[in-house]
C-alpha cells in the first residue's frame, strides 16, 4: 500500500469504531413495488433447522450434471463429547466472534446489473417463461436478489447507444442543451424502466442504484459520447474523453430529471454513482474520464443537495481497488454529501479488498459496496471462483453488498455495442428462445449469498480457520453473517485441494456445528 494513502488515513483516524454501530442500512430505502420482502432468516421466516447447500465450481460439459445449490448433508450440532474427525478430510476449526466486538457491517444484499442486453433478451420471452425466470431471480424461493444496479443510458452491453439527452441526430452529434429541453430516457430507457418496475412484482425491497457510462457528448471536452478506436482498433486512453465542468448545472439537472422520471413511474432509485469507472477514458464504447476533483465538484455543485432532497444515496468512485485515494479525495471535496464508496474487481492480477478495511478506519460512517465484476466467456471444465472470490472478500473487509455485472445475455453474449467494449461478458441467465433460458454457474454462485443473507444482517469476524487470499491458487475462505432472526449463514469457498472437515464454534456460546465442505465447491450453511 502506498505511503501517501497510509498518511492520509492516519490524518483522518480520530477513533476506532465498530462497523455494526456505525454503518446502518435503515435509511437506504428500496425501489418499491407490490412484491414480497425479506426471506429466509428474517423475523417472518426464521431458520428452524440446520441446512447445507452446495454448488460445484467446476463448469460441467453436461448441463445439470453437477451440484447446483444442491441440498447437502446438514451440519451436526455437537454434544459435550465434541467432534468426531473424519479420516477422509482435513480437520479445520472456525471460530466466529459472535460478540459485540466481532460485529462488523450491516448487510444490504447481493445481485446483478440491469443492462440493455438484459432488457432486450427478457423482452423476447413469452409471459409464462418470463414469470418463471423472474421468480427464479427475485422470488423468495429463488435467488431473492436485493442489490441491483442499472445503467443510466447505454453501456457496452447495449445494441443501441444513447444518453438521456443526445440533442442531435445521433449519440455523437449533439448540440449543447443548457436547459435540458431535449431530455428523455427514450424508447430503450423506457424499456428498462418498465422492466425494473416489473421487478417490484417479485421483490419490493431491492436497493436499486444507477450508473452512467458516459455523459451526453456535448457535456464532454471531445463532444463525443463514444470516442474513436485508436492504434488499429485498440482501446487507447483518449485524454480529452472527459467531463467539461462548465456543465455542472446541466448534469445536476440531468441526474435530477432521471430520478424524477423513474419516481413518476413508481420506481424509486435509491442510489447513484456519478460515473462508471471514472478513470477509464478508452475509445470504442461509452466511457468518460471524471477526475476525483471534478466528481467532488459535481457533487458539491448541486448533485449532492438534489439527491439528498430525494433520498438518493451518492456512492463515490465505482472503479478498481488500486486507486483508493480517489474516493477519499471525493469525500474531502464534498464533505457530508457522500454516502458510500463503490469498488470494482478488475485490478490485476486480483482485486485487493484490504483497502476497504483501511477505508472504513478513515470513514467509519460511510458504507461500501462491490458494484461490478464479470466472468468472461467461461469455459467448460474450468473452475468458476469469480463470484465467490469477489463476494466473500469484499464482505470480509467491510462491504455491505455486491453486484455482478450483466444479468442476462443471448447465447453470443449480446446484444452488445458494435463499436467495442466487452464482447464476452457472461451473466446468470442465457436466453435461448422465447420459451427457453439457461441458468449459468454464476446464477447458483450468486444464490449462495442472495438467498441466505438478509438485509439488516450483521457480518461477524472469523477469528481462525481460514487460509489463502484471492491472489492465491489454493484457499479456504468463509464469511459468517447473523441474520435478523439471530440465525447464522456461513458461506464457504473450498479451493484447498481436499475436502475439509469443519467445526464451527462461537466465541460467546458453547454451540458447535460440524460438517464436511467438499473440495471445489461453494457451500452455504444455515444454522438456527
Amino acid at each position: 500500500m502506498s505511503s501517501s494513502f497510509l498518511l492520509a488515513l492516519l490524518s483522518l483516524l480520530l477513533c476506532r469504531c465498530d462497523f455494526a454501530s456505525s454503518q446502518s442500512v435503515d435509511s437506504l430505502g428500496s425501489s418499491g413495488g407490490t412484491g414480497p420482502t425479506g426471506g429466509i432468516g428474517d423475523l417472518n421466516n426464521p431458520v428452524k433447522h440446520p441446512q447445507a447447500f452446495v454448488t460445484d465450481a467446476r463448469i460441467s460439459h453436461i448441463p445439470n450434471s453437477t451440484r447446483q445449490l444442491a441440498v447437502g448433508p446438514a451440519p451436526r450440532l455437537l454434544d459435550d463429547r465434541g467432534a468426531k474427525h473424519s479420516g477422509c478430510a482435513e480437520r479445520r476449526d472456525l471460530l466466529i466472534d459472535s460478540t459485540a466486538n466481532g460485529a462488523k457491517q450491516h448487510m444490504v444484499g447481493f445481485g446483478h446489473s440491469w443492462t440493455g442486453s438484459t432488457v432486450s433478451v427478457f423482452n423476447n420471452l413469452d409471459n409464462d417463461t418470463f414469470d418463471q425466470m423472474m421468480q427464479e431471480l427475485f422470488g423468495q424461493d429463488g435467488n431473492n436478489m436485493g442489490f441491483m444496479r442499472h445503467t443510466i443510458g447505454s453501456s457496452d452491453l447495449d445494441g443501441d447507444q444513447y444518453s438521456y439527452d443526445d440533442n442531435g441526430p445521433s449519440f455523437n452529434e449533439g448540440e449543447p442543451d443548457n436547459e435540458l429541453a431535449s431530455f428523455t430516457i427514450g424508447p430503450h430507457g423506457r424499456d428498462m424502466l418498465d422492466m425494473i418496475s416489473r421487478m417490484g412484482i417479485y421483490k419490493s425491497d431491492v436497493f436499486l442504484f444507477g450508473s452512467p457510462w458516459s455523459y451526453p457528448a456535448w457535456a464532454k471536452h471531445n463532444n463525443l459520447f463514444i470516442a474513436p478506436w485508436k492504434n488499429e482498433g485498440s482501446y487507447s486512453n483518449i485524454m480529452n474523453n472527459s467531463f467539461n465542468t462548465r456543465y455542472i448545472p446541466q448534469m445536476t439537472d440531468y441526474f435530477t430529471k432521471y430520478i424524477d422520471t423513474y419516481k413518476a413511474k413508481g420506481v424509486t432509485v435509491n442510489g447513484i454513482t456519478l460515473m462508471n469507472e471514472p478513470l477509464n477514458s478508452q475509445g470504442g464504447y461509452p466511457c468518460m474520464y471524471l477526475d476525483a476533483v471534478d466528481q467532488a465538484a459535481l457533487i458539491a455543485g448541486g448533485v449532492g443537495q438534489a439527491m439528498r432532497a430525494r433520498g438518493v444515496k451518492i456512492m463515490a468512485y465505482d472503479h478498481n481497488t488500486d486507486q483508493p485515494m480517489y474516493p477519499m479525495r471525493v469525500m474531502q471535496g464534498a464533505p457530508g454529501l457522500v454516502d458510500a464508496a463503490a469498488w470494482h474487481c478488475y485490478q490485476s492480477p486480483a482485486a485487493n479488498y484490504t483497502v476497504l478495511e483501511d477505508w472504513h478506519q478513515a470513514y467509519p460512517d460511510t458504507a461500501q459496496f462491490m458494484t461490478e465484476c464479470s466472468n468472461y466467456q467461461p469455459k467448460v471444465g474450468a473452475y468458476n471462483w469469480k463470484v465467490a472470490q469477489n463476494f466473500l472478500s469484499p464482505v470480509k473487509y467491510g462491504a455491505s453488498g455486491a453486484s455482478m455485472w450483466v444479468m442476462a445475455t443471448d447465447p453470443n453474449y449480446g446484444p452488445h455495442s458494435i463499436y467495442g467494449g466487452c464482447d464476452g461478458c457472461s451473466g446468470s441467465i442465457i436466453v435461448n428462445s422465447s420459451t427457453v433460458y439457461t441458468k449459468t454457474n454464476d446464477y447458483y454462485m450468486v444464490g449462495h449469498f442472495s438467498r441466505f443473507i438478509r438485509r439488516g444482517a450483521v457480518h461477524h469476524r472469523i477469528l481462525s480457520g481460514l487460509f489463502g487470499t484471492s491472489m492465491d491458487h489454493n484457499q479456504f475462505d468463509a464469511i459468517a453473517i447473523q441474520n435478523p432472526d439471530q440465525s447464522w449463514a456461513v458461506i464457504f469457498m473450498n479451493n484447498a485441494g481436499s475436502d475439509q472437515d469443519v467445526v464451527v464454534s462461537f466465541k460467546d456460546n458453547h454451540a458447535k456445528w460440524q460438517g464436511t465442505i467438499p473440495n471445489g465447491t461453494v457451500t452455504s450453511w444455515v444454522l438456527p
